[in-house]
């Protein structure tokens, strides 16, 4: 099964309705304001590394690079509100890098990064197919490792992971598929997935 803008999963989680979704270039122009705010947020740039600041249209463009490159871009909602956003890039062999941020500071801590990091990898193992993500962590940033190690990521100095890494301190962790499914077998029931018209659950 393929897929591309427009799909997304939903899930109905208490005491909130989460949807992951792949954005169209005209929604990502429309909300790449909030994005930038997020990205900007010093806490944010931070965890994330970023030394300058993004403008609008450095957003777009980051978009816009993601998607050249054959990367997935995504976008995190609670009730409908853009809240946060991931991505996988560098997809081949089976594999792929993920990066997963919840930008608005007020939600962070109350374990939206950790639903929204199951719905991601839903997509990553289930649409696209893949067999193992992969991250890189500032070794400062403990509550993304914290995150990562709750979805069943377990540290990987091999070649392969560490050629994701932006500095040589960077750690490194990657995720199989089994794993990460035997884990979150009940949560994973209960995702719904939704095709580009949004028309209708498109199973498990």
């Amino acid at each position: 099964m393929t897929w591309g803008p427009g799909w997304s999963v939903e899930w109905k989680r208490a005491p909130a309705t989460l949807r992951v979704l792949e954005p169209d270039p005209a929604q990502v122009l429309v909300l790449a304001p909030q994005l930038a705010l997020y990205y900007n947020d010093p806490h944010n740039r931070a965890m994330m590394a970023h030394t300058q600041e993004m403008s609008i249209d450095d957003v777009v463009e980051h978009y816009d690079l993601l998607r050249a490159e054959q990367g997935r871009p995504l976008m995190l909602f609670a009730d409908g509100r853009l809240v946060g956003d991931a991505d996988l890039r560098g997809i081949g062999d089976g594999r792929a890098e993920l990066a997963i941020m919840v930008g608005e500071r007020a939600l962070q801590g109350r374990g939206l990064g950790t639903a929204f990091g199951v719905m991601a990898h839903a997509l990553a193992f289930r649409l696209i197919g893949l067999a193992r993500t992969s991250v890189s962590i500032l070794p400062e940033n403990v509550a993304s490792r914290r995150l990562f190690e709750r979805l069943g990521y377990v540290l990987d100095d091999s070649p392969a992971a560490r050629a994701i890494a932006d500095d040589p301190t960077d750690i490194t962790m990657s995720l199989e598929r089994p794993r990460f499914e035997r884990t979150y077998a009940g949560e994973l029931a209960e995702l719904r997935f939704y095709g580009a018209s949004g028309s209708g659950s498109l199973g498990r």
